[in-house]
C-alpha cells in the first residue's frame, strides 16, 4: 500500500482563493437577496419622503373633465402643469401653471401661475412618519439578515466542501485496504469482523457522496478552502450589544406611533376633511377650499380601526423580539462552549493516536504489523485530524451565527473591523 497518499492528506497545502467572490455570486443567484433588494429600495424611496425637505414632484392634469369630443369636434380644454415641491407635516405646498386650448385655431393661453397649500385635517403626520422610517429600518435589517445568511451558507458549503472530499478520499481509502485484508484473511470470525467493518464504511462513504453532491455552490476549491480558513480562524466575539438590530429600532418606533393612535382612537369615526389655500398670482386674488366627506354606515371598519388603535400589539412584540434574540444569543454561547470542549476532546484523542502511530512504526519496522494493519493506523491519525479541524470550522461558524444575532453587518465586519 502506497503511505505518499497519506502524506499528502497530513499537509495542507496553502493556495489563494477569495470567499467573497462566491458570496457576491450567491447574492446574484438569491431570489430571497433580490426581493430584500426591492424592498429596501422602496422603503427607501418612502422614507425620503419625510426626511427631505425638497420633495419635488411634476405632473400634468387635462381640466376638471379632460377632453371632451362632441359632434362638433373637440371641446376647448386646459392643460396644467402642476409642481408640487414642499410636503411637511402633512402640508403639500405647490404651483400650477394653467393653460387654455382653443380648439378652433389651437392657440393656447397662459392664465397665470397659481400657488395651492392643502392638507386633509385627517392625516397623521407624525404617525406616517414614524411608521414608514420604522419600515425603512426594518427592510434594512430585513436586507442585512438575508446577506448574513447566505455568507454563513457560503462558508458552510466551503467547509463542507473540503471535509466531504478529504473524507471521502480515506474513506475510499480505508475500505480499499479493508478489501485487501479480507482477501487475505483465513479465520471466519475475522473474516466476518472485516465484513461489517466494510458494510459500515460503505455506508459512510455513500453518505459523504451525497452531502458532497448536494453543495449549491460551485467553483469551489482547495485554494478557495485554504483562503477561508486563514481569513476566519483568527474571528472574535464583539461586544454584546443590540445596537446594530435595526427592527428592534423599528418596533421602537412602532411603539411611538402606537402610544399616539391610541390617544386618538376615535380618529376613524370622524368626517374626511380637506383644507385647501389658493391664489392666483395673476390676477391677485386668493380662495380658500374646505372638502368635507362623511361615512353614514358601514360594515364595521370604522369601529374595527378604532379597537386597532386601542391596542399595544407593538409593545408585545418588542418584548417578545428581545426575549428570543436574547434566548438565540444564549444559545449559541452554548454552542461556541460545547464545541470547544469537543475540541479539546479531540485534541486528547489525538494526542494519544500520535502515540499509538509512534508505537506502530516500530512495530513495522520489526515485522510485527502488516501493511495493511499499518495504513489503518495511520488513516485513523489523519481522520482524527480531519475530524478536529471540522470541529474548528464548525466553531467558526457558530461565531458568525453569533455575530449576525447581534446585528452586524458580516461582510463590512470581517473586512473593516466593525459595521460603521
Amino acid at each position: 500500500m502506497k503511505r505518499f497518499f497519506l502524506v499528502f492528506l497530513l499537509v495542507p497545502v496553502f493556495l489563494v482563493g477569495n470567499v467573497f467572490d462566491l458570496f457576491e455570486e450567491n447574492l446574484k443567484n438569491s431570489s430571497g437577496y433580490w426581493s430584500s433588494v426591492k424592498k429596501f429600495k422602496e422603503a427607501q424611496l418612502n422614507y425620503k419622503r419625510y426626511t427631505n425637505f425638497w420633495n419635488p414632484e411634476i405632473s400634468v392634469s387635462l381640466g376638471k373633465t379632460g377632453i371632451t369630443i362632441t359632434e362638433d369636434g373637440i371641446s376647448d380644454f386646459s392643460i396644467s402643469p402642476i409642481v408640487n415641491f414642499v410636503n411637511i407635516y402633512g402640508f403639500e405646498l405647490g404651483l400650477s401653471f394653467p393653460i387654455s386650448v382653443n380648439t378652433d385655431d389651437w392657440s393656447f393661453n397662459f392664465e397665470g401661475t397659481q400657488l395651492s397649500v392643502s392638507r386633509n385635517l385627517k392625516t397623521e403626520y407624525t404617525v406616517d412618519k414614524l411608521k414608514t422610517e420604522a419600515n425603512y429600518l426594518s427592510s434594512k435589517y430585513s436586507l442585512k439578515s438575508t446577506k448574513n445568511s447566505i455568507f454563513i451558507q457560503t462558508v458552510q458549503d466551503i467547509f463542507d466542501w473540503y471535509y466531504y472530499t478529504k473524507k471521502i478520499e480515506i474513506l475510499s481509502q480505508r475500505l480499499q485496504v479493508l478489501n485487501e485484508k479480507l482477501s487475505k484473511a483465513k479465520d471466519d470470525d475475522e473474516k466476518k469482523a472485516l465484513e461489517k467493518q466494510i458494510l459500515s464504511t460503505e455506508q459512510t462513504l455513500r453518505s459523504a457522496e451525497y452531502s458532497l453532491q448536494t453543495i449549491q455552490t460551485k467553483n469551489i476549491d482547495e485554494e478557495v478552502y485554504q483562503k477561508t480558513r486563514k481569513f476566519l480562524e483568527g474571528v472574535t466575539l464583539p461586544a454584546t450589544t443590540l445596537e446594530y438590530r435595526e427592527d428592534l429600532k423599528a418596533l421602537e418606533l412602532q411603539k411611538k406611533a402606537e402610544e399616539i393612535e391610541k390617544k386618538t382612537w376615535f380618529l376613524p369615526y370622524l368626517p374626511e376633511l380637506t383644507f385647501s389655500f389658493n391664489y392666483d398670482f395673476e390676477d391677485s386674488e386668493w380662495s380658500i377650499g374646505i372638502g368635507f366627506q362623511m361615512t353614514l354606515w358601514d360594515f364595521g371598519e370604522r369601529k374595527l380601526e378604532a379597537e386597532k388603535r386601542k391596542s399595544q400589539l407593538v409593545s408585545l412584540e418588542y418584548q417578545e423580539k428581545v426575549r428570543n434574540i436574547e434566548n438565540s444569543l444564549s444559545q449559541e454561547l452554548v454552542n461556541i462552549a460545547n464545541l470547544e470542549s469537543q475540541l479539546r476532546q479531540k485534541e486528547i484523542e489525538l494526542e494519544d493516536l500520535e502515540e499509538s502511530s509512534k508505537t506502530n512504526d516500530q512495530l513495522f519496522r520489526k515485522g510485527f504489523l502488516s501493511e495493511e494493519d499499518y495504513t489503518l493506523s495511520k488513516l485513523d491519525y489523519v481522520e482524527g485530524t480531519l475530524e478536529k479541524e471540522n470541529l474548528e470550522n464548525s466553531l467558526i461558524l457558530e461565531k458568525l451565527k453569533y455575530i449576525s444575532i447581534l446585528g452586524y453587518d458580516l461582510e463590512k465586519f470581517l473586512k473593516e473591523g466593525d459595521q460603521n
